[in-house]
């Protein structure tokens, strides 16, 4: 008796989706929505960019011409020397105030910040989880809060039309978020590294500055480009205490130099105002990738 092997039936294999009917799809269409946002957005980002290159680079006298072009017409490279000189008073002294400013101020922070937030990160002390409370509720109070009572301290000390008022609150303090994000980064330090230096003799200020200081190297960096960047474009400051020319700040000095003529020379005043943002531009170009990890260790990356 032989055995009769009937043939198997064969397998059904789940229908092939092809990729036009993909990109149709709600996912397709969630997909293409998010990059017409995207392109809107940075679009909306880049038009106040080019409008400014486009009245740095415009001729004397054709930056309001009349139908206007996508390139200047002609190209004024001569702004880029002419900016700089062709005013009331050369930028060049207002820019070594700038720089004096924003350097010495933007290492205050960093030395307050690091300190203040290893204290609260690191330390055991009565009224600790107060004081980090208060830090936090700083971050809500505006500038304008302590504007007038801070006047009021320096110009009894004598310092008005000095600098040392834009200087010396960062060294006692730095700022708020500043003082948070070292405390966050100084949290995800494992606390076995405090144990080991202590055992092998270092006290907390050794601990702090032969230890974790270098694994806070990202971190620092991130603050120190935020804080020269606000420092660098602060106006309000320099205007406050700021009043005479051997005393104003690049941003004060290009606003003094073309505020009070008939003719504002728009092409000069947007050449200078673009020459002014290129220090901060290379600084972060050279820095962007120490300012993406410094959110990814302090904690705030989203993971």
């Amino acid at each position: 008796m032989t055995a009769t092997l009937e043939p198997s039936a064969p397998v059904a294999r789940p229908p092939v989706r092809s990729s036009s009917r993909k990109s149709t799809g709600p996912r397709g269409l969630s997909r293409v929505s998010i990059i017409f946002t995207m392109v809107v957005l940075g679009a909306l980002m880049v038009v106040p960019i080019y409008y400014m290159f486009y009245l740095a680079f415009s001729a004397r006298g054709n930056a309001f011409a009349f139908p206007p072009t996508f390139i200047p017409n002609p190209f004024a490279w001569e702004n880029v020397f002419a900016a700089p000189v062709d005013g009331t008073r050369s930028l060049w002294g207002y820019a070594r105030n700038s720089i004096i400013y924003a350097t010495l101020a933007t290492l205050g922070c960093l030395l307050a910040e690091t300190i203040t937030g290893y204290a609260l990160a690191r330390l055991r002390f009565p009224g600790r989880g107060v004081i980090f409370a208060l830090t936090v509720a700083m971050l809500m109070m505006p500038f304008v809060v302590t504007m007038i009572p801070r006047f009021l301290l320096f110009k009894n000390f004598g310092m008005i039309d000095t600098l040392w008022p834009l200087i010396l609150p960062w060294w006692f303090g730095g700022a708020p978020y500043g003082i948070f994000l070292m405390r966050q980064f100084f949290l995800t330090v494992p606390p076995e590294i405090d144990e080991a230096a202590r055992v092998d003799g270092a006290g907390p200020w050794r601990t702090l500055w032969l230890i974790l200081v270098p694994q806070s190297v990202p971190v620092l960096v991130a603050l120190g480009m935020l804080h020269f960047a606000y420092f660098w474009n602060d106006l309000l400051g320099p205007i406050i205490y700021c009043q005479s020319q051997g005393c104003m700040t690049l941003t004060q000095g290009i606003l003094f130099n073309y505020k009070s003529n008939w003719d504002p020379q728009w092409e000069l005043f947007m050449m200078s105002a673009l020459l002014m943002t290129v220090p901060v531009a290379i600084i972060f170009i050279i820095l962007q990738r120490r300012f993406k990890q410094a959110f990814l260790f302090s904690g705030l990356g989203g993971r």
